[in-house]
């Protein structure tokens, strides 16, 4: 099987379709849901912690869940799991319209969490990698890269149609959009690897004469890592650096609530969002260009950084370097996962390998929201927060230093 001289690989098509789940129906359960924490908890009369439990929900399937999706993804039908799961998660978010109490919210949060974890950062990270090896780096930066194209876009939208018509009406036009547009691209454009289309993956005929990428699959078993002290140091410093990632979903109720309007809220998401664009795109070139620990620094210094100026942002001019920061920072969420799992303990085993990484990123998904929550609950602002959240940053920089030097010593016990 060879690729096509002439055209565009089809690879790319899935890197649309792709990029798209992560800029709508992923970004609507994480980024874009703090901007309904304010009308929600005030209609249904409920505390943000409780809100909050919705997400952290979602995480806990996810958590449950990926070792599951990285095993029965790296074998099975991708393309029709993939289409049905996001139909049922799509499903799940356009009833979120109906809640009228937080059983009905938790019940939601078990199907989405459900379709999510069987439709978005796993199956994709999977899949991109069966159909690139040259330019894997690139795919995988444009599509995580959506969340934050989605962000930029949607906030605003979500914003006007909350004021104009409530956030019941929200779910519904974003959930009915997903179904009718988002729904049938995946089933009818994604496909399990490129031998269904009778190709190769991109790059895999030049790859031998290429001194700078190779097709040698390389790595340990999943069940090998397991015995080694730096993968649970890696583990866990991907754990406590998600963590930072709670910020997600109080800071447009933070603007609000440091005496700013719903709409300076929507812009200051927008613009951070806008700026994560490039910051995923730069941080995939920094790690391609300047290596492992670079790249881990830029998202582990800006995190940290952001958590300083949100510490004394009172002015829009400094919440503008609060979204310069984040919006560079913030990319870890996406794209330290899937690439440090694959450049510190190789490909060979990819799939079970990153299902069970991201389990514990989902975990730290699911405690940093409530922990913030808890933080705002307790204390009536969100101080205690964000000095949790500088803390994690330092913390994390530490254990995937120590987990990159450690995991150099594995290289000659790689089959």
């Amino acid at each position: 099987m060879e690729n096509k001289k002439s055209g565009i690989f089809y690879g790319w098509g899935i890197v649309v379709v792709c990029t798209l789940i992560m800029a709508t129906f992923f970004t609507l359960l994480l980024s874009c849901i703090s901007l309904f924490v304010v009308p929600i908890t005030e209609d249904l009369g409920i505390s943000r912690s409780a809100f909050g439990t919705f997400s952290t929900i979602m995480s806990i399937l996810g958590m449950i869940l990926s070792p599951v999706a990285g095993k029965v993804l790296a074998t099975k039908n991708t393309r029709l799991i993939m289409s049905t799961c996001l139909l049922i998660g799509v499903l799940g978010y356009t009833a979120l319209s109906f809640v009228s109490n937080v059983v009905m919210l938790y019940v939601l949060a078990v199907i989405i969490g459900f379709g999510s974890a069987f439709s978005t950062t796993v199956p994709i990270a999977i899949l991109l990698t069966k159909w690139f090896v040259k330019s894997r780096g690139t795919a995988m930066s444009i599509t995580f890269a959506g969340s934050s194209i989605g962000a930029m876009i949607l906030s605003p939208i979500i914003t006007k149609i909350i004021t104009a018509f409530g956030w019941r009406m929200a779910f519904r036009f974003l959930g009915l959009g997903m179904l009718v547009v988002l729904v049938p691209m995946a089933f009818l454009i994604l496909r399990n690897s490129p031998a269904d289309k009778g190709l190769t993956a991109l790059g895999a005929e030049e790859m031998s004469s290429d001194a700078q990428e190779t097709v040698v699959e390389t790595g340990l078993p999943l069940k090998t890592l397991q015995k080694k002290p730096v993968f649970w140091i890696y583990v866990l410093g991907i754990f406590v650096m998600l963590l930072t990632m709670g910020a997600m979903y109080h800071m447009a109720a933070h603007v609000v609530g440091i005496g700013m309007s719903a709409d300076t809220a929507a812009k200051f998401v927008s613009i951070y969002s806008l700026v994560a664009i490039f910051g995923k795109l730069l941080m995939g070139r920094v790690f391609d260009k300047f290596g492992v620990k670079a790249g881990i620094l830029l998202g582990t210094v800006s995190m940290g950084l952001t958590f300083v100026f949100l510490l004394i942002a009172k002015s829009f001019a400094l919440l503008l370097v609060v979204a310069l920061f984040y919006g560079l920072g913030s990319a870890h969420g996406t794209i330290f996962p899937p690439t440090l799992t694959s450049r510190l303990f190789g490909t060979k085993y990819y799939g079970e390998t990153f299902g069970f990484v991201n389990a514990f990123a989902s975990l730290s998904m699911a405690v940093n929201n409530l922990v913030m929550a808890a933080a705002y609950d307790a204390t009536g602002t969100y101080t205690l927060a964000w000095i949790f959240g500088l803390c994690a940053a330092v913390v994390a920089t530490v254990l995937l230093f120590i987990s990159v030097s450690g995991a150099k010593k594995l290289e000659n016990e790689t089959v």
